[in-house]
């Protein structure tokens, strides 16, 4: 899946310079959680075409408000997401009409995500309304953590819980009558990075660190434990040794 910039959202003026400039770090906020590794579903956020010379503000233009950005890394990567021009399919020419106003790259929000700045009630909802080739349309849209939170399985977010009574640490642990639980020999942060990458092969998350093999369980929701996967079967191990090195 991928992430489309909202750039209908951009059209809506704030009140103040100072609500823009707060509801722009929401926004950037909501960016940066999808680029981290946390939402493992997305692999890419698009951009259309925002006008950098839009009013975001009265006599503020967008542009005054990513020059004055404060903090070099954020302003680079505001820039970055809003000036990313084309990277829509010219040729497609599949427009999504939201609230009246056109946009090419909205269109490919569908079965995918919007991320929108938060200019108005449409933008605060965890679905958008809109409409292709006079179609309604529902549009998933993330302009809150709260929207995160909901669509955290779709996301693909995931959540390390240690199962410290059946994989031990420093041992394979007998837990019951001919039941053996394999070691879990990772802390808990090495642990979540990894199951943060881990992908799926049938039907179950594998990942390998430092040459061993590791298999996550999910227990509920978005919630996994772990533990050394000694006896893989080869085509998986093949998979793993090309996608960890």
């Amino acid at each position: 899946m991928i992430a489309v910039i909202n750039d209908v959202s951009f059209q809506y003026p704030f009140a103040t310079k100072e609500l823009a400039v707060q509801y722009m770090h929401q926004f950037l906020d909501i960016c940066k959680r999808i680029q981290k590794d946390e939402i493992t579903n997305i692999k890419k956020i698009r951009t259309g075409l925002v006008d950098s010379q839009t009013y975001i503000g009265p006599d503020y233009k967008l542009i005054q408000l990513i020059q004055e950005f404060k903090g070099r890394e954020e302003r680079s990567l505001l820039l970055g997401i809003l000036t990313n021009r084309g990277t829509y399919q010219e040729d497609d020419r599949l427009v999504c009409k939201i609230d009246g106003k056109e946009s090419l790259i909205c269109a490919q929000g569908i079965g995918n995500f919007l991320v929108s700045l938060l200019s108005g009630q449409i933008f605060s909802e965890i679905t958008i309304k809109g409409t292709v080739h006079e179609k309604e349309v529902e549009l998933r849209n993330l302009s809150k953590d709260e929207h995160i939170e909901y669509y955290r399985k779709e996301l693909g977010i995931r959540r390390y819980h240690a199962n410290d009574k059946k994989h031990k640490y420093h041992r394979e642990n007998p837990y019951g009558k001919g039941k053996i639980g394999s070691r879990m020999d990772l802390h808990d942060e090495d642990a979540q990075d990894l199951l943060n990458k881990a992908i799926n092969i049938k039907g179950r998350l594998y990942a390998k660190k430092n040459g061993y093999y590791y298999a996550f369980q999910n227990e509920m929701d978005i919630i996994y434990h772990g533990y050394r996967a000694e006896d893989l079967g080869e085509d998986i191990k093949r998979q793993l040794d090309k996608k960890f090195t």
